[in-house]
């Protein structure tokens, strides 16, 4: 599998790699929220499943603007991999946990009818726990 397909298909592998980076672009070292930073893939035609690979040298966390000036400028794929070197092998190690586990799917219990726990939280007068998000 393509490491944009994973990313596409698993987005929690591409939460859990900002996380691993410390919420930082590893470009700039400026922190952002998560949501903004992204996963920018240096090798394109990279695969996760490769045994002889480490994935986490083709992947970078950086900010919308760095990204931009990766995509615009196309900066050269030594140079990406020289700002992986920068890494500490805790982050290094980290992601290449996240990228060479398996995938778990989740399946949502079939048991649990949505009506009979709503009723049973009407009844037990629990419905602050919906509207609070808990």
């Amino acid at each position: 599998m393509l490491l944009l397909e994973l990313f596409r298909e698993h987005p929690v592998k591409a939460r859990r790699l900002k996380l691993a980076a410390g919420g930082r672009c590893e470009h700039c070292s400026n922190a952002f929220p998560l949501p903004v930073l992204m996963i920018h893939i240096i090798d394109p035609s990279a695969e996760v499943t490769s045994d002889s690979s480490d994935p986490e040298t083709d992947v970078l966390v950086l900010c919308p603007e760095c990204h931009r000036f990766f995509m615009s400028a196309p900066v050269e794929r030594n140079l990406q991999r020289e700002l992986v070197s920068y890494r500490s092998a805790e982050v290094r190690n980290t992601m290449r946990h996240i990228l060479k586990s398996p995938t778990r799917t989740y399946v949502p219990p079939v048991k649990d009818d949505p009506e009979a726990i709503f009723r049973e939280m009407f009844e037990s007068g629990a419905l602050d726990q919906c509207l609070n998000g808990g």
